[in-house]
C-alpha cells in the first residue's frame, strides 16, 4: 500500500525559470527582437486551455494569455526543451507522447485510488476518524507519525469528494504539458490543440465551475507533494480578480475547434 514517489519525486512544481515573455534577445538600444516563430490566436477556447494550468503559468512568472505560456521563438523552445529533458526525460515526439498518456490515462489518481480503495476495505471508514492515525501506525508500515496524518487526509478526501477527488491535478498537468510540447517543438500546433480540446471536453462535465476544478487541482497538489496548496489556492484567487484573467472565460463555454 506505499505510495510510489520516484517519478512524482522528479515532477518540481515550484521552479521558477528566468525567460524572455517578450522575445528579445540581448539588451540595450541595439537588441533585436527575436522573431515569433508561430502565433495561436487568443480564442476563448484557447483562453478555456490556458486557464486550466494558470497557477502554474504564473508560478514561473510567464503569460498565461498566451498558449504554453511563453511566446513562440527559437530561445522559448530550448528552454522548454531542457526543462522537459531535465525533469521528465521528455526528449522528443515518442518520449513527450508517453509521458502524456501516462499522465492523462493513470497519473496521480491511480495511486490515490490504489490506496484509500486498500484504506477502505481494510476498515478504515469504520475507524473514528481521531483513531485512524493510531490505527494506520499500528497496522502498516507507513514511517513517521505525521505520514499517517496525510494518510488521514487522503481518506477523508475520498470520503467527501470520491475516488475522482484529485483527477483535476492529473487532466490540468496534461494540459500544461501540451502546452510545453508546443512550445518545444515537439508537437504541431494543431496537434497540441487538438489534443487540448479532447481532454478539456472530458475535463468541463466533471465539474461545475472554475472553483471546483481548481479546489480538485489543489487537492492533488496537495496529494503530490504532501504539502499545503494554500499558497497556491491564494494565487488563484489573485488572477481570478485581475482584469486580464482566463478566468473570466465561462467555465461552461462551448469549446470550439477556432485554429
Amino acid at each position: 500500500m506505499m505510495k510510489n514517489n520516484n517519478w512524482k519525486r522528479k515532477f518540481a512544481f515550484c521552479m521558477i525559470l528566468v525567460l524572455s515573455l517578450t522575445g528579445t534577445a540581448g539588451c540595450g538600444s541595439n537588441a533585436k527582437e527575436e522573431e515569433i516563430l508561430e502565433m495561436v490566436e487568443l480564442t476563448d477556447t484557447i483562453r478555456w486551455f490556458n486557464a486550466s494550468y494558470a497557477i502554474l503559468t504564473a508560478t514561473n512568472d510567464w503569460d498565461y494569455n498566451l498558449f504554453g505560456g511563453l511566446q513562440n521563438t527559437e530561445t522559448n523552445q530550448k528552454t522548454v526543451r531542457k526543462l522537459l529533458d531535465e525533469k521528465w526525460g521528455v526528449t522528443d515526439w515518442n518520449s513527450a507522447d508517453s509521458t502524456l498518456e501516462r499522465i492523462r490515462d493513470k497519473g496521480q489518481r491511480s495511486d490515490f485510488a490504489r490506496i484509500v480503495k486498500s484504506l477502505e476495505k481494510d476498515g478504515m471508514s469504520d475507524i473514528p476518524e481521531e483513531e485512524r492515525e493510531a490505527f494506520l501506525l499500528e497496522r502498516y508500515d507507513i514511517g513517521k507519525e505525521g505520514r499517517a496524518h496525510l494518510y488521514v487526509e487522503w481518506y477523508k478526501m475520498y470520503e467527501q469528494y470520491g475516488i475522482d477527488a484529485i483527477t483535476a491535478w492529473d487532466y490540468c498537468r496534461a494540459m500544461n504539458f501540451l502546452g510545453y510540447y508546443y512550445i518545444a517543438g515537439y508537437y504541431s500546433q494543431e496537434e497540441a490543440l487538438d489534443m487540448s480540446l479532447e481532454i478539456a471536453e472530458k475535463i468541463q462535465p466533471m465539474f461545475n465551475s472554475w472553483d471546483e476544478l481548481m479546489d480538485s487541482y489543489l487537492r492533488g497538489y496537495e496529494y503530490w507533494s504532501e504539502e499545503s496548496s494554500s499558497a497556491r489556492k491564494a494565487l488563484y484567487e489573485k488572477i481570478k480578480a485581475r482584469d486580464d484573467s482566463p478566468y473570466q472565460v465561462d467555465f461552461h463555454t462551448e469549446l470550439m475547434k477556432t485554429w
